[in-house]
């Protein structure tokens, strides 16, 4: 039986979803080097990686630059979406904009790697 291409994008963003609304701390505080930013930083990222794998198995070829920055905005935009739906729905959680902006660079960290990756495949000799 074929795999789904996107099935381990999909559980991913399930845990991510979960991880999200789980109850959090009493107090939203603005620290880009905190180890709380590196674990959304490493969500996204890897959030991000399995969409462009999902997408190389999909398609049979990697994302050119207009489909991955639609994967990168994708993936950012569900990190926007997740602060909002946090502040709105569960009031343990709060709305972070360095959460926003640790979600959004670890999607672009996750794009540059691939693109690096499928660029240094692209010139190997056959």
């Amino acid at each position: 039986m074929r795999q789904k291409p996107y099935s381990y994008a999909l559980l991913w963003l399930i845990a991510v979803t979960l991880l999200s609304v789980m109850p959090g701390n009493a107090v939203p505080k603005f620290d880009l080097a905190s180890s709380d930013k590196f674990g959304h930083t490493v969500a996204y990222a890897l959030l991000t990686w399995l969409i462009f794998r999902g997408f190389r198995i999909d398609n049979g070829r990697s994302a050119n630059w207009k489909e991955g920055m639609v994967i990168v905005c994708l993936s950012s935009g569900y990190g926007i979406l997740m602060e909002f739906v946090q502040t709105t729905f569960f009031p343990s959680r709060f709305f972070e904009v360095d959460d926003m902006l640790a979600n959004t660079f670890g999607a672009l960290i996750a794009a540059v790697f691939v693109w690096q990756k499928s660029k240094k495949h692209s010139h190997r000799p056959n």
